[in-house]
Order: C-alpha cells, then sequence, then structure tokens
C-alpha cells in the first residue's frame, strides 16, 4: 500500500465551482477510483492551494487503469480549466513522505 500526498493550485476565481463540482463528484467516477484501488482520498483547499491524500495498492497501476477509463478522461477535461498549471490534465506533483504514524 502505498500513501500519496499530492500539491496543485486553482486558477484565481476557480475555488467556488471547484468545491461545487467536488461536492457532486460522479458516482461512476468515485466508482472507477475505488475499482483502481485507492481509498482514503481526501482534497484539502487553502486559498487557491490544493492538498490532496489517498491511499492506493499500486499507484501506477491505478492512475494506467483511470487513463483508460472515458469518465476519469470527462473529470479531468472538466476539472482542467479550473487548474493553475502548464499541463492541466495532470497538474498534481506528488510529494515525498517523511513521516506517518498509525
Amino acid at each position: 500500500m502505498e500513501r500519496i500526498g499530492r500539491w496543485t493550485r486553482l486558477k484565481a476565481g476557480s475555488e467556488e465551482p471547484y468545491k461545487e463540482w467536488h461536492r457532486k463528484v460522479w458516482p461512476e467516477l468515485l466508482a472507477m477510483n475505488s475499482q483502481a484501488g485507492i481509498r482514503n482520498y481526501s482534497i484539502y483547499l487553502r486559498g487557491r492551494e490544493l492538498f490532496s491524500y489517498l491511499e492506493v495498492d499500486d499507484w501506477e497501476a491505478a492512475m494506467k487503469f483511470l487513463g483508460s477509463q472515458e469518465v476519469c478522461q470527462r473529470w479531468q477535461e472538466l476539472m482542467a480549466p479550473f487548474m493553475d498549471a502548464a499541463d492541466a490534465i495532470s497538474p498534481w506533483q506528488r510529494l515525498e513522505e517523511v513521516f506517518h504514524q498509525e
């Protein structure tokens, strides 16, 4: 099992629409995340900065699986205009875990 911490930023003015979309995440998208082995997935917002945490059995396999799913592609395309990144489809920077306590 891998614990993944990720960071990115939203474009100015995108905070409310981003939060609204995440209040009504598509059930089929949640099902795809679960099928990919993702669990305990949380996203936190501070100003325009996003911190995301999740646990997954195999990060590379999960990303490959999700990248091949049409529903995931549609969600990423929907979220892309909100992201403040050169690569709006995959803007996340994976963070190094320095400490963990069970």
